[in-house]
């Protein structure tokens, strides 16, 4: 394992390949896109056009939920694809053996103890930058996080948050004052969003209690706050009604994509490229994390028919059996992320079907639903 100072950056530069000139917001995809055949192999990756990877992970079988009796009713139109789609291939970001040789140089290591083939087990940066913040970078993980360690946070709650647009372009100019790439990010977005939770409940003629504080106040404080979402406990009314607390971060996110499509996993959660935690009164950045990845490899696999897709669809794709009704109203052509379990460095995006539409659950409730169907043939 590798820990380099920052003093020492420019000698693994390739590291750096996250920064890029990319400075405009991914526009977001409005009409069925499949993947595009590539064309002629890059000479620099020699890769044939056609099953270049030889045999790639398997499609989850869907596993039927016990207990369930769910349907799915289709009423997207369904694009067309071709009978073959790219497969793309991403590797961590581990040091190859050129970048190695030249680490040991900058650190006048002899090399003899490099040797003639050295494979790159892990590496990782860690610096503070003139402004105070201080970043660390881990290559296995292909990942960047920071924090700004200038402006600690004072309190777990604020009475008021900042204007959303705002707090949302700051979060921009943050990554683009940085030269950060967002090629490969789509639009932000405040996640969760308690403004908007508020501004419903308000809407009901709801208010907070001292009840009510005492659990945003024990949200604020987990260390899970990302996946803790606002209560959905009935709020008072009337008398009992205090000055309501939000939590004092607001968190941006920007979902990771590629050529220009969004990614994602088998239970149809999107793949997040950027946290970005900001003070919810000033929308400052104060701390988060961003995705690195380079350059993925390419090549055509078969594709499976158009009837098996819509059969897939119509079973649940690789969630399986709903468990509640559902009905697909919009069909659009995505990536659907993949890891090699024979080696963990290696992930796939297969081109995959991606049906949106909403669950009704058999006590009436309803909630956005999603449905993933990977059409690459792997059996």
């Amino acid at each position: 394992m590798y820990t380099v100072p920052m003093r020492h950056l420019i000698a693994v530069a390739a590291a750096c390949a996250l920064l890029g000139a990319g400075c405009q917001l991914t526009a977001p995809v409005t009409t069925p896109k499949i993947a595009e055949q590539i064309g002629a192999a890059l000479p620099e990756r020699p890769i044939p056009q056609e099953k270049g990877f030889g045999a790639i992970p398997s499609v989850p079988i869907p596993q039927l939920k016990p207990g369930t009796a769910g349907s799915v009713r289709l009423t997207a139109a369904m694009p067309t694809f071709p009978a073959n789609v790219a497969v793309l291939r991403v590797r961590s970001g581990n040091p190859d053996d050129a970048q190695i040789r030249n680490i040991a140089a900058s650190f006048n290591l002899p090399g003899g103890i490099v040797g003639s083939h050295p494979i790159g087990r892990g590496m990782t940066l860690d610096w503070a930058d003139g402004l105070g913040i201080r970043w660390s970078f881990d290559a296995a993980a292909r990942s960047i996080e920071f924090a700004d360690e200038t402006a600690p946070t004072k309190a777990l709650t604020v009475s008021e948050w900042a204007d959303r647009t705002r707090v949302l372009q700051q979060a921009v100019t943050f990554l683009d004052d940085r030269s950060i790439s967002r090629q490969r990010l789509g639009q932000p977005y405040v996640d969760p969003d308690w403004a908007a939770w508020w501004d419903a409940e308000q809407t009901l003629g709801r208010c907070m209690n001292a009840d009510m504080i005492a659990i945003v106040r024990a949200i604020s404080s987990s260390p899970s706050f990302l996946q803790q979402p606002p209560p959905s406990l009935p709020l008072s009314r009337g008398t009992r009604c205090v000055k309501p607390e939000f939590p004092s971060r607001m968190v941006v996110r920007m979902n990771e994509t590629q050529d220009g499509q969004a990614i994602f996993l088998g239970d149809g959660t999107a793949q997040v490229g950027a946290t970005l935690f900001t003070d919810a009164t000033t929308g400052d950045v104060r701390s988060g994390s961003l995705a690195v990845r380079s350059e993925p490899d390419r090549s055509d696999y078969p594709s499976i028919a158009a009837d098996e897709a819509r059969k897939r669809m119509l079973s649940g794709g690789l969630g399986g059996t709903p468990n509640g009704d559902v009905t697909i109203d919009t069909a659009t052509s995505e990536w659907y992320a993949i890891h090699d379990t024979a080696d963990p460095t290696v992930a796939y995006y297969y081109p995959a079907l991606i049906g949106s539409g909403a669950i009704r659950y058999a006590d009436g409730r309803t909630a956005a639903y999603r449905i993933v169907v990977p059409l690459v043939k792997t059996d």
